[in-house]
C-alpha cells in the first residue's frame, strides 16, 4: 500500500488539521461494527482504475445537515494511518481545496471494481470524536452516545456551529 499526500495550507502541521465526514446512521453504525467506510459512488466516465473516493471536509455545515446523520471528525494524520487500503490498490490523499480533502483508491488491476467499494480503517486510530446535527432528535443523540462510548470512548457531542 502506498499513500501520498498533498497538503496547500502550509500554516499548520498535518497532525492539527481537522476533517469531518458526514454519514447516515446506518452507514456509521457499519463503520463501528465492521471498520470500513463504503466509498461515494463514481460516475461511470471515470476511469477503470478508480475504486471509489470520498469527500472529508473541513468545516460542518450544519443547516445542510440531515437529522439522521452523523459527522465522524479526525485529523489528516489519522486519516493517513488510519486507512487500509486493499492489498491490490494504492490510496491517495490530497487536498483539492483549502475547504475539502478527498481520499482516493486505485485499483493496481483494471476492471476489478467491488460492488459496494469501500476501504478498510482502524477505528481506535480514525475516529477523534463524533458530533450530531443539532436538528436531530434527542433519541438518536442518545442512541449514538451510547453505541459510541461502549466501543471507542470518544467525545459524543452536539454540532453547536459551523466551525469544529
Amino acid at each position: 500500500m502506498k499513500q501520498s499526500a498533498q497538503q496547500k495550507d502550509g500554516n499548520m502541521p498535518r497532525g492539527a488539521l481537522t476533517v469531518v465526514r458526514e454519514l447516515p446512521f446506518v452507514e456509521f453504525i457499519e463503520l463501528l461494527e465492521f471498520s470500513h467506510l463504503r466509498f461515494d459512488v463514481s460516475e461511470r466516465g471515470s476511469t477503470a482504475t478508480l475504486v471509489g473516493s470520498q469527500e472529508w471536509r473541513r468545516q460542518i455545515e450544519d443547516e445542510a445537515a440531515q437529522p439522521g446523520s452523523v459527522y465522524v471528525c479526525t485529523t489528516l494524520d489519522a486519516l493517513h494511518h488510519a486507512v487500509l487500503a486493499p492489498e491490490d490498490a494504492e490510496l491517495k490523499i490530497d487536498m483539492p481545496s483549502k475547504t475539502r480533502v478527498r481520499l482516493r483508491t486505485l485499483s493496481r488491476q483494471r476492471g476489478r471494481a467491488a460492488l459496494q467499494p469501500c476501504v478498510r480503517v482502524d477505528l481506535q486510530a480514525l475516529i477523534r470524536r463524533v458530533l450530531v446535527p443539532s436538528n436531530a432528535p434527542a433519541h438518536l443523540f442518545d442512541l449514538v452516545r451510547h453505541v459510541v462510548m461502549t466501543r471507542l470512548w470518544v467525545e459524543v457531542a452536539r454540532v453547536s456551529s459551523a466551525r469544529i
